[in-house]
C-alpha cells in the first residue's frame, strides 16, 4: 500500500493501519487490503466474494528460460479451466476511483487521441505525457537500432482502450480505462504472443513454448516501457507478449526507479 502512495501521489493522500489492515485515503475514500483484497470499507467483511488484488513478482531483467514442472506446471495446466469454471471477479472500486472511470462513458471522458509509434489510438489523459516520452525515446532509439526499426516497421495495430473485461473473468481489464497497451506486429510467423491464444488451440502444455516461439518486442523497448512505469506482459508466467500496462506500484514495489 506503500507502493501504492508512492506511485499516485496526487491521488493518495494518506497509508496507515487501520483496523488491522493496510489502508489508503484515495481521492477521499479508504481503501483496505484485506486478506490480499483492494476493497471500500463497506466491502471488508465480504472478502469472500471476492478474487484477490495480485502483487506479483517482476523482475528486472527477463529471467532464463525455465520449462514449469511438477506443481507449478499443474497449476498452470490448469488455470484456464479453472477460469473458466470459476471466473475471478474483483472488486472494481478502487481502480473506478483511482482513474475516476466507473461506467463506459466516464471512461471515454477521460481519453485523449495520441499518435504513438505512427498509430493514433485513446489512452487515459493521465498517461498521455508518458507515452510521448517513451514515444520520442524510442523513435529516437530506431535511428541508430535496426531491431527497433524493424520492430516499428512490422506493426500491425496498437490499442488501448476498451472498455470490457479480462478474458475468461469478470474482473476489469486495465484497458477499461486507457491504462494498458497492445501492440501486435503485421504477421505472428507461428510465434506465440498470448497464454490463452496458445492454450486454445488444442494446447494443454501452452506454459512449455520457450522464448524463442513467443514474439518478443526488442527488450530495449521494453525498458524504455519500464522506465516510465509500464510492466510487460512477456515477464509473467501466464505470458502476454504484446501487453504493456501501467503498473508503476509494481515497480515501486521491486526497487525499480520510475520516472516523471
Amino acid at each position: 500500500m506503500k507502493a501504492y502512495a508512492a506511485a499516485f501521489p496526487q491521488a493518495i493522500s494518506r497509508v496507515e493501519e487501520r483496523n488491522g489492515d493496510w489502508a489508503v485515503l484515495l481521492r477521499g475514500k479508504w481503501f483496505f487490503y484485506a486478506e490480499g483484497r483492494l476493497l471500500p470499507e463497506t466491502e471488508r467483511n465480504n472478502v469472500s466474494s471476492w478474487a484477490r488484488q495480485s502483487f506479483y513478482n517482476y523482475p528486472a531483467e527477463l529471467p532464463p528460460w525455465k520449462e514449469p514442472e511438477g506443481e507449478q506446471a499443474e497449476r498452470l495446466r490448469n488455470v484456464l479451466s479453472n477460469r473458466r469454471a470459476n471466473p475471478p471477479k474483483r472488486n472494481p472500486d478502487f481502480f473506478d476511483t483511482l482513474w475516476q472511470a466507473t461506467t463506459r462513458n466516464e471512461a471515454v471522458a477521460k481519453m485523449v487521441r495520441i499518435n504513438f509509434f505512427g498509430s493514433n489510438f485513446d489512452v487515459h489523459i493521465d498517461l498521455k505525457d508518458r507515452l510521448l516520452k517513451i514515444n520520442a525515446l524510442v523513435m529516437e532509439a530506431a535511428k541508430t537500432d535496426t531491431e527497433i526499426r524493424d520492430f516499428l516497421s512490422n506493426i500491425g495495430s496498437i490499442g488501448a482502450f476498451n472498455w470490457r473485461n479480462v478474458a475468461a473473468t469478470v474482473s476489469r481489464s486495465y484497458h477499461s480505462y486507457g491504462v494498458a497497451i497492445d501492440i501486435l506486429p503485421k504477421k505472428l510467423q507461428g510465434l506465440a504472443t498470448y497464454w490463452q491464444w496458445t492454450s486454445d488451440d488444442d494446447n494443454p502444455e501452452w506454459y512449455k513454448v520457450p522464448y524463442e516461439g513467443r514474439y518478443h518486442p526488442p527488450m530495449a523497448v521494453v525498458k524504455i516501457f519500464e522506465r516510465y512505469g509500464f510492466c510487460w506482459g512477456g515477464k509473467w508466467p501466464l505470458f502476454d507478449t504484446m501487453h504493456f500496462e501501467y503498473r508503476p506500484e509494481i515497480m515501486i514495489l521491486y526497487g525499480m526507479k520510475v520516472e516523471d
